[in-house]
């Protein structure tokens, strides 16, 4: 179990660098936390279509997760649950080029490293003080005071704006923030409460749609 062991550090590695629980990691993965967990502990290992999702989900090349199994090989988990050891040479070069663009382009075709990067400066960015910056001069130099104050709703939506781009989901956004934030705007800018209300029935459709979406 020694080679299981060192994919299950990485594993457990590259999941604490880029923040994951074991909780969240299974829900991408659809398997159970118990699953991620025996990996990480070198008690089983992912098949080769999880080897390829994780690969692609931390931006790393396929050779380069499982670079540590001897051998010129790999271990993957069979069909009942035991572990072999599936040697390289055994992929042909087609087979090898699409398991490596798997992993190492995220679905729009851009590089994941640089896709992340990206990412990375999003967060980065002072966007809290921005609104609040957009908060003080709209107060200021218009006198909407009553109603700037709605733009701090836009700081959740941010943030869960880019967590939809890191995990390619849509769940994360916080669809809620957004249909308070539109109703109150429009309500105090132009006093149309009614009949915009209805706006919030559309939340449970949001989920609904975007549940189906996530899980294609």
């Amino acid at each position: 179990m020694t080679n299981g062991k060192r994919l299950g550090d990485k594993l457990y590695e590259l999941r604490k660098k880029e923040g994951y629980s074991q909780e969240e990691l299974a829900e991408k993965l659809n398997v159970s936390r118990q699953a991620v967990s025996k990996w990480e502990c070198g008690e089983s290992l992912p098949d080769t279509d999880n080897l390829i999702t994780i690969a692609r989900l931390y931006g790393v090349s396929l050779d380069e997760l499982v670079d540590n199994v001897p051998d010129g090989g790999r271990e993957v988990a069979t069909a009942d649950g035991g572990i072999c050891v599936q040697p390289i040479e055994e992929l042909d070069e087609d087979e090898r080029e699409e398991a490596e663009a798997e992993a190492y382009y995220s679905q729009d075709g851009q590089p994941a490293d640089k896709k992340r990067r990206i990412l990375r400066v999003l967060h980065a960015f002072p966007y809290p003080i921005f609104t609040t910056v957009a908060f003080l001069l709209w107060g200021f130099l218009w006198d909407g005071w009553a109603v700037a104050w709605t733009l701090f709703l836009t700081i959740p939506l941010y943030y869960t704006v880019i967590e939809c781009i890191r995990q390619k989901r849509w769940k994360p956004f916080a669809y809620p923030v957004l249909v308070a934030f539109v109703y109150l705007f429009l309500g105090m800018q132009w006093g149309l409460w009614h009949p915009y209300w209805i706006v919030f029935i559309t939340i449970p459709i949001y989920y609904a749609v975007v549940e189906a979406l996530d899980r294609k």
